[in-house]
């Protein structure tokens, strides 16, 4: 990951340039295709993230509120409330996303997005969940909201196992 270098995932519709690739800080442009999946309602339970709009309106819901957000606008997510945002009436948009501190969320992204081009993604942007496994969610602290974290942490460290004796981490 560098500043400027950008990553795609054709099955989700988002593109991703990095702006800030630290330890305390990840932030990056994130341009999502109108039509896209949506991003799961899910947690982060260390990791404050912010969404401001830059261009588009998306849907956003964080914790209880849900709003629509248009160009200027911003939210923030505190550790461990569940959020997830989507463009809405099928338009693109493109917001700049900073999650502190970056932990591997980075590293995560990169893993996810090369799984969709090598075509390991249907075309909701949903995997196999040994191949999933074995990106690194837990490290990422990218979980689903309403499932309890300990046991996603436990399920993950059981599927990695598995997954990486099937050999889903190599392709």
């Amino acid at each position: 990951m560098q500043v400027g270098e950008s990553i795609v995932s054709p099955a989700l519709g988002h593109r991703v340039t990095w702006r800030e690739v630290g330890a305390e800080v990840l932030a990056f442009d994130l341009r999502m295709r109108g039509n896209a999946p949506a991003i799961p309602l899910h947690v982060h339970p260390r990791q404050r993230e912010r969404i401001t709009v830059v261009s588009g309106t998306v849907h956003s819901r964080s914790g209880s509120r849900d709003r629509e957000l248009h160009p200027g606008e911003t939210v923030v997510s505190p550790p461990g409330e569940p959020h997830a945002i989507v463009p809405t009436r099928g338009q693109d948009a493109e917001v700049i996303a900073e999650l502190s501190p970056a932990l591997a969320y980075g590293e995560f992204m990169e893993r996810s997005f090369a799984l969709d081009r090598a075509g390991h993604v249907n075309r909701r942007g949903r995997s196999n969940p040994l191949r999933m496994a074995t990106l690194g969610m837990a490290d990422a602290e990218f979980f689903m909201a309403r499932v309890p974290i300990s046991l996603q942490r436990a399920l993950m460290t059981v599927f990695n196992r598995i997954g990486r004796a099937l050999g889903y981490d190599r392709d």
